[in-house]
C-alpha cells in the first residue's frame, strides 16, 4: 500500500498510500505463524455460473448491500477471478504456483478463504482469527494449512463500486493480494544482479521536475507503443530518446530506479494479467489482451508521475506487457536483474522527441505545490532533528507492528544515511501497551552508539507530546497515541528513548 484521491493505479501497491510491506527495503514484523489447528473444512461453493461476471451490470434485482452481503459478493467475484487467473499465471511465468494458493478476505467480522477452487465462509471460532490486518487494504503474508497464502481487509463500508478496478469486474483486493504474492514467494529466489542499488525508494527533497518530466515522456511513448501497434517501432524510439535522456541526467536516481522498476513493474504485469485472465477465463489472443489491458492505461494523469518508484508501477508493468505483444523471451532475463524497460529497449535507436508542454507545465506546477506540501511536514522534522536539546523516539524492529502505510519515501538533507517515511501510519503492539502512529514523518535510521543493533524509526518528542511517568511514556498528540515502556539512553549525544517489546 492507502490515500483515497489518487489515480487507479496507485490503489495497491508498495511505497505509495496503500498499506505498504517495503518488498526489499524495510523489514516489518508481520507476526508469527499461525496454528497448525484447522478447522474441519466446508464444502467449497464452485459454481462458477452462480458468480456475477460484474458487479454493475450485472446484480440481481436485490443489491449487496449489508457489511456481509458485499464481503460475500467481493468474495465470489475474488473466486471467479482467481479460478480462472492462477492457474493461466502459473503458465505465463515458469516456476510461479498460484493455483496452490490462498487469499483471505476480511472485513474484522467475518472472513473468507478463497481458493481456484472455491469460497468459503472460515468458522469465526478458528484460533487463527482476527487476522491481524486492521485497515482497508492493509495485507500481510500468512502460512494457511501449510499453504502460501496472504490475507487482506477490506472496510465494511466500503460501497461496491469502490471495491472494484475500473474497466474490470475484479476486485482490487485480489489484484493486489496477487501481486504482494508474487513479492512474497516469487521474486526472492531471483538471481539480481550485483549493480541493482536495492532497498532505497527515498526521492529526493525538494524534488526536481527534469527527471519526471522525462519518465512521464517515456510513459507517453510506451503507451502509445502499446496502444497503437502500427506506430510501435516510431513510439518505441522515442521511449528509447526519454530512457536515455532519464540516465543521462540522473545517474543516482536511475541507480535506485532500476529495481523498483524490475519488481514492482513485473509485480503490476501479473497483476494485470491476472485482471485479464480473469476476465476471459485463463486465455484470450493478443489484440483482445492489448484492447481489453489499454483502458487501464488511459486514466493515468502524467501530471501525477511524482516519484521515481510510483512511475516504476507503470513503466515496468507497461514494458512488460510490449515484451509479450514483440514476443520477446524475457522472463528468465528478468529474474536474473534486468528490468523490462532496459529489455525492451534495449537494441532500439533513439528518436529524439520535444517535450511536450502541457505535460512539463503541468509536472512543474505539481512538483513546486509538492515541494511546498512537504515541507509542512519535513521542515519542523528537521529542525527537532537537528535540536540536540529536544528528546527523540527511537522504535526498534524489534518491536511488532502490522503493515504499515505512506505517501512516500524521502532523502533529508543532512540525514541522507537514513529514509523519511512520510504520513507513516501504524499499530504497534508491547507488553505495556499500543502505540498508534497516524500521518506522522518519521525517519529511518541505523543505530547510533550504545543502542542494541537494528535500524530505527526516529522521530522528535517536543514539548506537550508526551507524558512521561519513570520508565513509561504516554502520548495523545500530533499522530501519536499510546502507552510504551521505554529504555533511556544517549543517541548521538542526546537524550532518547527506546521503545521495549
Amino acid at each position: 500500500m492507502h490515500m483515497k484521491t489518487l489515480a487507479p493505479y496507485k490503489r495497491l501497491v508498495c511505497g505509495l498510500t496503500t498499506a505498504c510491506l517495503l518488498f526489499s527495503m524495510i523489514p516489518i514484523s508481520i507476526g508469527s505463524a499461525y496454528t497448525a489447528h484447522v478447522t474441519p473444512p466446508a464444502t467449497l461453493s464452485t459454481n462458477i455460473s452462480a458468480v456475477a461476471s460484474s458487479p454493475m451490470n450485472h446484480l440481481t434485482a436485490k443489491q449487496p448491500t449489508t457489511a456481509a452481503e458485499l464481503l460475500e459478493y467481493e468474495a465470489q467475484q475474488a473466486y471467479q477471478a482467481a479460478h480462472y487467473a492462477w492457474p493461466a499465471l502459473d503458465r505465463l511465468w515458469p516456476g510461479l504456483q498460484f493455483q496452490f494458493r490462498v487469499m483471505l478476505l476480511t472485513n474484522g467480522e467475518q472472513t473468507y478463504e478463497i481458493t481456484t477452487e472455491g469460497y468459503k465462509l472460515v468458522d469465526p471460532s478458528d484460533p487463527r482469527l482476527p487476522l491481524e490486518v486492521y485497515f482497508d487494504g492493509q495485507y500481510e503474508r500468512l502460512d494457511w494449512n501449510g499453504k502460501q497464502a496472504s490475507a487482506i481487509f477490506v472496510d465494511k463500508d466500503t460501497p461496491l463500486q469502490e471495491r472494484f478496478e475500473p474497466y474490470t469486474s475484479t476486485p482490487a483486493s485480489f489484484m493486489t493480494t496477487t501481486h504482494e504474492m508474487f513479492h512474497f514467494y516469487d521474486q526472492p529466489s531471483w538471481n539480481l544482479k550485483d549493480n541493482v542499488n536495492y532497498r532505497s525508494r527515498s526521492s529526493v527533497y525538494p524534488a526536481d521536475a527534469k527527471p519526471r518530466i522525462q519518465r512521464a515522456m517515456l510513459f507517453q511513448a510506451l503507451y502509445k507503443a502499446y496502444s497503437e501497434p502500427a506506430q510501435a517501432d516510431k513510439h518505441l524510439g522515442h521511449a528509447a530518446h526519454w530512457n536515455e535522456q532519464y540516465k543521462q541526467d540522473n545517474p543516482a536516481e536511475y541507480k535506485q530506479s532500476v529495481e523498483f522498476d524490475l519488481t514492482e513493474g513485473t509485480a503490476m504485469y501479473i497483476d494485470k494479467m491476472a485482471d485479464m485472465y480473469g476476465a476471459f477465463k485463463g486465455s484470450a489472443p493478443t489484440e483482445q489482451i492489448r484492447h481489453y489491458l489499454s483502458k487501464q492505461y488511459t486514466d493515468i494523469k502524467t501530471n501525477e508521475f511524482i516519484t521515481f518508484d510510483t512511475e516504476s508501477y507503470i513503466i515496468g508493468s507497461l514494458s512488460a506487457l510490449l515484451l509479450d505483444t514483440l514476443n520477446k523471451d524475457w522472463k528468465k532475463s528478468a529474474s536474473e536483474g534486468n528490468s523490462p524497460i532496459d529489455l525492451l529497449l534495449n537494441r532500439i535507436t533513439p528518436v529524439a522527441q520535444p517535450f511536450d508542454e502541457q505535460i512539463k507545465t503541468g509536472l512543474e506546477t505539481t512538483i513546486a505545490n509538492l515541494n511546498a506540501k512537504r515541507a509542512v511536514a519535513l521542515d519542523p522534522l528537521k529542525k527537532g532533528l537537528d535540536d540536540k536539546k529536544i528528546p527523540i523516539l527511537l522504535i526498534p524492529r524489534t518491536v511488532k507492528g502490522t503493515t504499515f502505510s505512506t505517501t512516500g519515501f524521502i532523502t533529508l538533507k543532512g540525514y541522507e544515511q537514513g529514509t523519511v517515511i512520510m504520513d507513516m501510519s501504524n499499530n504497534y503492539t508491547t507488553s505495556a501497551g499500543k502505540l498508534e502512529l497516524t500521518k506522522r514523518a518519521m525517519l529511518r535510521m541505523y543505530s547510533g552508539e550504545e543502542n542494541e543493533k537494528g535500524d530505527y524509526l526516529i522521530t522528535p518528542l517536543h514539548t506537550g507530546e508526551y507524558v512521561r511517568t519513570g520508565d513509561i511514556l504516554t502520548f495523545d498528540q500530533n499522530g501519536l497515541k499510546g502507552t510504551v515502556k521505554v529504555k533511556t539512553v544517549k543517541y548521538d549525544g542526546r537524550e532518547a528513548f527506546i521503545v521495549l517489546p
